[in-house]
């Protein structure tokens, strides 16, 4: 992928999309059980939070500009070493899209297809996924970039349950305290992640010097998303009422009725798989990309080919359940924080280190 290039916007919403998954159905469910209707504040603090993060992922990377994750780790602990701490990296990406497309393929199961067999599902899934990554990362930039063009009225469509909503659910404000809020500020994180992508795609960036902003602007969406449909639960739901749906989004799409439609709620979740799709897009390709770069190769088609087969057997074996699934995504989210927290600070002490040592001849 010598030659290949993203745009700005690519970037940004690679970025972006990685991070808007299912996580947006019941993150108001979450947050209000930890922070009330304060949850709002938790997610202000959270974008904060990964923002610090994100940037310093771009400050690192920007230290060897034409290296991604796989060829910097070589650079700076040499290639045993390296590719050794590339392994569990790439094991995180590709358990992420593992447990995103369980989550999708479950919510197609319960609402759509109910005696279909997961397998068969996740074959459906496997054929354009395979298309689009195998490719090269233009390709995945791309399709990012127009699910995001198409699909921005979902939100606008979310604004019409508010004629029946409540704007005194959101008073007092800080009712809950800091302690709660900072609880829903952990709750968040698990559902804002999707920047650790910049660790592959920064190097094909066309103008680098754009890279945080794209990392700003990025996060900013994100939040965006998450505080708006956040907020119109809040007023829509009482604080007490809102607890009890485990999925508000979906409860709240129920009450959105057309004359010429019935069950809105199921067209709109079924458009929303395409969203979600942007999600487990990325991190496929981040793990087939650090694959083949484990084995020499430059082409990461045969690895996502063998990663989706992967998972067509691991459905077919394991006939993934909703307790299981819950469980695989808390296994990725504390993944999350050794790739998207630990790991930056670590490559940037150890680069300052590293050069310092250099500069002095020690």
């Amino acid at each position: 992928m010598k030659n290949v290039k993203i745009t700005f916007m690519q970037y940004t919403l690679l970025i972006h999309g990685a991070a808007v998954g299912m996580g947006v159905l019941s993150l108001p469910r979450l947050v209000a059980e930890k922070a009330g209707t304060d949850g709002w504040i938790s997610i202000l603090l959270a974008w904060l939070a990964h923002l610090f993060f994100g940037i310093l992922i771009v400050l690192v990377m920007s230290k060897y500009p034409q290296d991604s994750l796989p060829e910097l780790l070589v650079r700076l602990f040499g290639r045993f070493l390296g590719k050794l701490l590339l392994i569990p990296i790439v094991a995180y990406f590709a358990f992420f899209s593992w447990s995103i497309l369980v989550n999708s393929i479950l919510f197609i199961k319960s609402w759509f297809f109910p005696m279909t067999p997961a397998v068969y599902i996740m074959i459906l899934f496997a054929v354009p996924t395979y298309i689009i990554v195998a490719k090269n990362l233009q390709i995945v930039g791309r399709y990012a970039e127009i699910v995001f063009y198409l699909t921005i009225w979902m939100s606008l469509i979310l604004l019409i349950p508010l004629r029946d909503g409540q704007l005194i659910h959101l008073l007092p404000v800080w009712k809950s305290g800091l302690g709660p809020i900072l609880d829903g500020v952990t709750v968040t994180t698990n559902s804002i992640v999707g920047y650790e992508i910049v660790y592959f795609i920064y190097p094909y960036l066309t103008k680098k010097e754009w890279a945080v902003r794209g990392v700003v602007l990025a996060n900013t969406l994100t939040m965006l998303v998450y505080l708006f449909i956040t907020l119109i639960c809040f007023v829509y739901f009482s604080p007490n009422e809102i607890t009890e749906y485990n999925q508000p989004v979906l409860n709240l799409l129920k009450v959105i009725e057309f004359r010429f439609l019935e069950r809105f709620d199921m067209i709109y979740l079924a458009v929303y798989l395409i969203v979600v799709s942007t999600a487990w897009t990325p991190y496929l390709f981040g793990a087939a990309f650090g694959t083949a770069r484990l084995f020499g190769s430059r082409n990461h088609g045969p690895a996502v080919a063998l990663f989706l087969i992967a998972m067509i057997v691991m459905s077919y074996v394991l006939q993934p359940s909703w307790a299981e699934s819950e469980r695989w995504t808390s296994w990725a989210v504390k993944g999350a924080y050794i790739v998207v927290c630990a790991l930056p600070v670590f490559l940037f002490l150890y680069i300052m280190l590293h050069r310092k040592l250099v500069r002095s001849g020690g």
